[in-house]
Parts: C-alpha cells; sequence; structure tokens
C-alpha cells in the first residue's frame, strides 16, 4: 500500500468526498490521485496541520497506526491506585523529575533522593522507571502532566526509528519521535513533535548522554 492509498484509507475514515477533502487543504480537484512517494513535503504539511489526529509517520511510511489517538490507547496502560506507594520501593520507581515535550531541558540523574513512590504491577517491568511529561508538542501522544514509563537503552544496537524516546544531553532532556536523518543518518537523527506546531530538530548523535524508549503512558484507576 502506497501513500496515496493510505491518505485514501483515511480519507474514508473521515467520511469526506475526496473533492471536499481536497479543498479543505487547499488542493485541486484529482490531487489526492496524482500523489505517490515523490509528494511534497509542503503538501504533507496541509494536511497535518488541518488533520491533527493523522499519523503523518503512517501516512508516509505506513508504520505505525492511522491515527495518533490509537497509538495513545495502545501504549496506554491502566493500574489501580493501590499499585502505587509513596513509602515502599518495590517494582518500577517513580521519580519527581519531569522530561519536557519541548525545549527547556535539563539533564536528569535518577538519585535516591528524587524517588517519590513506586508501582508494584505486572503490566510494568520493575527495571523501568517512572517519571513526568511536561509541555504540548507531543499532543495527542502525550499530554502535560502524564507518566511515563521509560526504559534506557545501553546501545545503538537496541535502537529503532519511529518510536518515541527520552533524549538527554547536556543542554536538553526531550521526548520526541526519532526518525532517520534523511541527509547524514551516519551522524545525525532527526527528532520529531506530533504537534505540528513545532518544528523538527536536527540532533547530532554524539550529543546524546542517554537515551531512553517510552514503552508506555500510564493511567491511574481510582479505586471507590
Amino acid at each position: 500500500m502506497g501513500l496515496k492509498d493510505r491518505l485514501l484509507q483515511f480519507i474514508d475514515y473521515t467520511g469526506l468526498e475526496i473533492a471536499v477533502f481536497e479543498r479543505s487543504i487547499g488542493l485541486s480537484n484529482g490531487a489526492v490521485h496524482k500523489m505517490g512517494e515523490g509528494t511534497r513535503n509542503s503538501t504533507i504539511d496541509k494536511i497535518s496541520v488541518k488533520y491533527t489526529d493523522l499519523n503523518i509517520v503512517w501516512l508516509k511510511t505506513g508504520v505505525g497506526n492511522m491515527l495518533l489517538s490509537d497509538e495513545r490507547n495502545e501504549k496506554t496502560i491502566t493500574v489501580n491506585q493501590t499499585a502505587i506507594s509513596p513509602n515502599k520501593r518495590k517494582g518500577a520507581l517513580i521519580y519527581d523529575i519531569d522530561a519536557t515535550c519541548g525545549l527547556n531541558g535539563r539533564d536528569i540523574e535518577f538519585t535516591d533522593e528524587k524517588v517519590i513512590g513506586s508501582i508494584d504491577a505486572p503490566e510494568i517491568n520493575p527495571e523501568s522507571k517512572i517519571i513526568f511529561a511536561t509541555g504540548d508538542s507531543m499532543l495527542p501522544l502525550i499530554a502535560s502532566g502524564d507518566r511515563v514509563v521509560i526504559r534506557k537503552i545501553e546501545s545503538w544496537d537496541y535502537f529503532n526509528y519511529g518510536q518515541v524516546y527520552l533524549i538527554i544531553t547536556n543542554e536538553y532532556r526531550l521526548i520526541k519521535r526519532v526518525r532517520r536523518h534523511p541527509k547524514d543518518a551516519e551522524n545525525l537523527i532527526l527528532l520529531r513533535s506530533e504537534n505540528p506546531n513545532y518544528d523538527d530538530i536536527d540532533l547530532p548523535k554524539r550529543e546524546i548522554i542517554h537515551l531512553f524508549i517510552v514503552e508506555n503512558i500510564l493511567s491511574i484507576k481510582n479505586i471507590l
């Protein structure tokens, strides 16, 4: 399935006629049927700005889910409030640390004094860590205030493009989707926000101090 077929699938999901969809993003009649792998980025940008729930990575590559909300649902795990302990240190530790879905970053240190509790639940790897996300650049996938479960990547051999990572440098700690850099994949990575109002970031690999994959988003269920 190519880009045009995926776009037609999304248009069918919206319930719009193709001509109506084309007009909604300022394209001429018949433009959709002319699209292919060489479709201009400016055209893709028009689509992403108008239809914010469409997963542009999926549209371009077929990787992932069509809708960003689907990916959020897929990544979200629900645990009971009773699984959280502010005192015990059993299971995955919760840290009073925020990772910015933006550019206000600092180094990150998982020290004992920053532990504010733990979650003991079978859905969560006890070796993972739990921190808080702030900012809106990863909406609608990750919202400000979400608890996210992260796991450290020790080697580039275990790295996969297209996934969401917490990236630590001397200046920033950012949650972004990491894409292969189109010009220099050996030395650079491309950091991409889900929110189309944010630009891509070119980051030299050598500046990365730590890399954590975002495994899950936590939903806490209160027991009445």
